[in-house]
């Protein structure tokens, strides 16, 4: 769990609601971090969990946003890439290369939030939590103070970083509670007809 939200939830106390914020924080923390993980892994980029770096620079970053809102859940989810990490998805996703900083480049960086946020949203459903999903965004600055008071997961890759952040915000009471699926799990990328 990131070092700011154990701080955050060990001033919650040992009441069983702040249990219970402690162990959905902690389920979210971890979805984000497998989600990153297997969405770069699908992209041949295997990754490690990287040591925080305080006052880490924004250069030769892409960030990208999505919105999402449900009845449980609400809030941010953000992707920040070096921009070697967008352009080395974008050639094994298309077989070709991209010029960073180009439409499609930034067209790709959004489309990436867009990948992650249904990998989050596809391991949720077990715990019966459902969310719509805005248009994903890509964000001309980097913003440190929001975005570093969120969830968040670094990664190092041979190809460079990237990093996930959720910000988000649970309705009081809501606590998760896993329970088998009556449908199972798409895998992502598979086409699914309705």
């Amino acid at each position: 769990m990131s070092e700011v939200r154990s701080r955050d939830l060990e001033r919650a106390g040992g009441s069983d609601g702040g249990d219970t914020e402690a162990r959905n924080y902690a389920i979210l923390d971890q979805l984000l971090r497998d989600c990153c993980l297997e969405l770069m892994s699908d992209y041949g980029l295997p990754a490690i969990l990287a040591t925080p770096v305080l006052n880490e620079p924004a250069l030769d970053v892409s960030v990208a946003a999505i919105d999402f809102s449900g009845r449980d859940l609400r809030g941010t989810l953000g992707l920040r890439m070096t921009s070697s990490v967008v352009l080395e998805t974008y050639r094994a996703a298309v077989s070709a290369p991209v010029p960073e900083g180009s439409p499609e480049a930034n067209d790709w960086t959004c489309e990436l939030v867009n990948q992650l946020i249904g990998r989050l949203k596809n391991k949720l459903r077990p715990y019966h939590v459902s969310f719509n999903v805005n248009a994903p965004r890509l964000l001309a600055t980097f913003p440190v103070a929001e975005l570093e008071r969120a969830l968040r997961s670094r990664f190092v890759s041979d190809r460079g970083t990237f990093a996930g952040y959720l910000d988000v915000m649970i309705a009081p009471g809501f606590a998760f509670v896993d329970s088998p699926s009556e449908v199972p799990l798409v895998n992502e990328g598979d086409l699914v007809l309705f």
